[in-house]
């Protein structure tokens, strides 16, 4: 049969046609490093990024995971980059993804 070779075909098409798309996109799909808010988080220098959502986990039945976590970053791209991984992470339902100005 030709079936393989010719879905094998077509996923190799459909990878290639996806990855220059993501070449030029502005995010780093790599872990970043959150740094601690500082209370009352007001320095102008900073980005805040709040987060909540929920993924899918197997342990031993199918249950949901939820978290909600806030950090602050030293550039609006290394926040975006965060929700970025997280919502990745945690796709199965996302309540918040934001980034904003510390204090703003």
């Amino acid at each position: 049969m030709r079936v393989a070779p010719i879905l094998g075909l077509t996923m190799a098409l459909s990878l290639g046609a996806a990855f220059p798309a993501m070449a030029g996109a502005s995010f780093i799909a790599r872990p970043t490093e959150p740094l601690a808010c500082p209370s009352g988080a007001t320095g102008g220098d900073l980005w805040q990024g709040y987060f909540h959502g929920r993924k899918e986990v197997d342990r031993g039945f199918m249950k949901y995971e939820d978290i909600g976590e806030r950090y602050c970053f030293k550039t609006e791209k290394l926040c975006r980059n965060w929700l970025y991984n997280m919502q990745s992470e945690y796709s199965e339902r996302t309540w918040a993804a934001v980034c904003t100005r510390a204090g703003g």
